[in-house]
């Protein structure tokens, strides 16, 4: 069964990334929005969908209420698109992983300096 949820996983990244670009680059968001990854609940019937949002914290925040908006059209897209009994409920989620990564490289930054100072 986990075989099973991470061959979805990966298909969902990959179909939902896809109509993700698609129907945003046909409408006016001007940010950049990548799905980062896909974890699909062991019961199959939920999913959160994590993305990240290259630009300012507006950009984000249009990108929220975008993704949220366009949630029943990627879901009716998905369903044509993957023939499975049943398409898992989804929900999207901002990844803040690289801006946490970004923090912790300039700790790593700072203690570095301090300790060449303290040479």
């Amino acid at each position: 069964m986990i075989d099973r949820i991470k061959r979805l996983e990966a298909l969902f990244l990959e179909e939902i990334g896809a109509i993700v670009s698609r129907l945003i680059a046909s409408g006016n968001f001007s940010g950049f929005i990548t799905i980062t990854a896909v974890r699909i609940s062991k019961d199959l019937g939920s999913a959160k969908v994590f993305y990240s949002v290259f630009g300012s914290d507006e950009d984000r925040k249009k990108a929220a209420a975008t993704l949220s908006m366009l949630r029943g059209e990627i879901g009716a897209i998905l369903r044509r698109r993957i023939h499975i009994k049943r398409i898992p409920s989804f929900s999207f989620e901002i990844d803040d992983t690289p801006e946490r990564a970004s923090k912790v490289e300039r700790i790593f930054s700072k203690i570095e300096k301090a300790n060449e100072e303290a040479k």
